[in-house]
């Protein structure tokens, strides 16, 4: 679908004649009554989410970047993530600088602990809540907790849902999060995904929303990444 996608987006803004026929799609007429007129515009990034090692490889292979789930710790990332990544991007022409992975985990701040201190819980019960489904226990695994999991997963049966965020100690709780308040922020940021993590989300939750100052924003988009930009060319 994403090579029909691109192969499409070829023929209106380079002309060229559409022949796209793969596995599960075929693409062969373009009428002159819908291509828009060329901009001149540079290719329009896909990017998709991943999370088992087939998507992983598939980002990489075809796409321009990757939306990680939340449920990730940096170790996880460096250790089995990228190895997928790296597999499909040696298959492509998209080179690291020009694939963007954002996401990957937590953000847990506010302006005073008490703010840092409610975000954290809201965490703690995701971490809880997602841990507690068989097809995230391989982050679990990797950093010895799958009994944690096994665990959870029971206790959701037994409807026990607001007891699992006790299960998550800090320990746990901080390989998925970065945590600190605004002005301990960027060094905690730096430190759970800087160099690793092109993008992250100041919050996935509707509930809690920081008002991150526009002065920390600044730093932390200054922490080095490996993304210098989507290809310009075609």
């Amino acid at each position: 679908y994403v090579k029909a996608l691109k192969a499409i987006w070829r023929n209106w803004e380079l002309g060229e004649k559409l022949d796209f026929r793969g596995e599960h799609y075929t693409f062969t007429l373009m009428t002159p009554n819908f291509v828009p007129e060329s901009e001149g515009f540079a290719p329009v990034p896909v990017t998709i989410a991943a999370v088992g090692p087939h998507t992983l490889k598939l980002a990489g292979e075809v796409c321009d970047g990757m939306r990680l789930h939340p449920f990730c710790t940096r170790a996880y990332l460096e250790a089995v993530a990228m190895e997928r990544i790296d597999s499909g991007l040696t298959l492509s022409s998209t080179k690291r600088e020009n694939f963007q992975i954002t996401g990957g985990g937590f953000i847990a701040t506010g302006e005073t602990d008490e703010e840092v201190d409610k975000a954290v819980e809201w965490v703690r019960y995701r971490v809880a809540f997602y841990g507690s489904t068989p097809s995230y226990w391989p982050v679990f695994e990797h950093h010895g907790y799958g009994d944690l999991g096994r665990k959870l997963n029971k206790m959701t049966k037994e409807g026990l849902w607001n007891k699992i965020a006790m299960e998550i100690p800090d320990e746990v709780l901080y390989l998925f999060a970065a945590v600190g308040r605004y002005d301990e922020l960027y060094n905690s940021v730096k430190e759970r995904y800087g160099g690793c993590i092109d993008m992250v989300y100041a919050s996935t939750s509707t509930d809690v929303r920081p008002q991150i100052p526009s002065e920390v924003l600044q730093d932390i988009k200054r922490i080095d990444s490996p993304f210098q930009g989507f290809k310009s060319f075609w």
